[in-house]
């Protein structure tokens, strides 16, 4: 997200005022938690415990969730967004089904091979592309390629909360 994004919001609706990636969506969220457990009266060390005693599941995904510098999901174990990112453990027989990837780092550069999230997961540099078959919208199965650059990062739920708190404490002095 763009250091200035919150300083170029208005009130009426504009185009830049979307959270255009997934971790500027999900990073929303930590600040929407936040906001609400401070309306609430909470503490930072209750809101915390609330996520690590009531939020088993998201703790998970939150575990095994990763992210390029552009802010994509490159992996997760999240089954409610199956099909984002690569899969774990590389799967030839998504050649066959039309979803092909391509790796562009200094140490390796190959293209049309099948690659996993275990595949990538160390590169420092470089971008992977994905290309698949997206047949979401009206008018039949598009090729689509979208690409991931290294090195790829997993945010900490936890932390994100105390920065967030932090700052939201002090906008309230």
């Amino acid at each position: 997200m763009p250091q200035d994004f919150f300083a170029n919001l208005t009130p009426e609706w504009q185009r830049h005022n979307a959270l255009r990636t997934d971790y500027a969506r999900r990073q929303a969220l930590v600040e929407i938690d936040v906001l609400v457990a401070q309306a609430l009266g909470l503490t930072l060390e209750e809101l915390l415990t609330i996520y690590r005693v009531q939020f088993p599941v998201l703790q998970q995904n939150e575990a095994e969730t990763f992210y390029d510098q552009t802010g994509r999901v490159v992996f997760s174990v999240n089954i409610g967004i199956a099909g984002v990112g690569l899969p774990r453990k590389a799967n030839k027989k998504e050649l066959t089904e039309g979803t092909f990837y391509c790796i562009d780092a200094p140490e390796r550069k190959e293209d049309d091979i099948a690659l996993g999230w275990e595949d990538i997961q160390h590169l420092q540099e470089g971008s992977v592309y994905k290309t698949y078959k997206d047949d979401t919208l009206p008018g039949g199965p598009v090729e689509r390629t979208v690409a991931y650059k290294a090195p790829f990062f997993k945010p900490d739920r936890e932390e994100d909360y105390r920065v967030a708190w932090g700052i939201f404490a002090g906008a309230e002095q």
